[in-house]
């Protein structure tokens, strides 16, 4: 997507679907995660056997590398989709896409980024010293 976008659902029952289908899959994404992570401790503690030609160590490194690689896909899936918030993992809230942030939030943190943007926006303005503020990522959300 390249712009900015809302969805928001009118009818409470297809709200309820759509949270509901969203967490659904948030609780399936994470499950198949802590399978994964569970396989790969039992490779590492040497409950799986792993043989090989090459020896063991080499296809065991390999294996849970692989394990780790897929965890992480499935991860950054989980969060660049619009099940869960980016700022907060909520998944039952209307979402906003933020194309320049490249990630969906919902609308309650996207009201939270907006008013800490005028916040320290204003003290900046005033010639203060704000700390650590993505003046850039919060104007996004404007």
């Amino acid at each position: 997507m390249k712009d900015k976008k809302i969805i928001a659902y009118k009818s409470d029952r297809v709200k309820k679907i759509a949270y509901n289908l969203r967490g659904l899959i948030r609780d399936v994404t994470m499950s198949e995660w802590s399978r994964l992570g569970k396989e790969k401790e039992k490779i590492r503690s040497g409950k799986i056997k792993v043989t090989s030609l090459n020896g063991r160590l080499v296809l065991e490194r390999t294996k849970c590398r692989d394990i780790e690689d897929e965890r992480s896909d499935l991860y950054r899936a989980l969060g660049n989709s619009i099940c869960i918030c980016s700022g907060c993992h909520q998944t039952d809230r209307d979402m906003y896409y933020n194309a320049a942030a490249e990630g969906w939030y919902c609308t309650l943190c996207v009201q939270e980024y907006r008013d800490f943007y005028h916040k320290k926006k204003r003290i900046l303005d005033q010639g203060g010293f704000v700390g650590d503020f993505d003046e850039y990522f919060h104007k996004t959300f404007l």
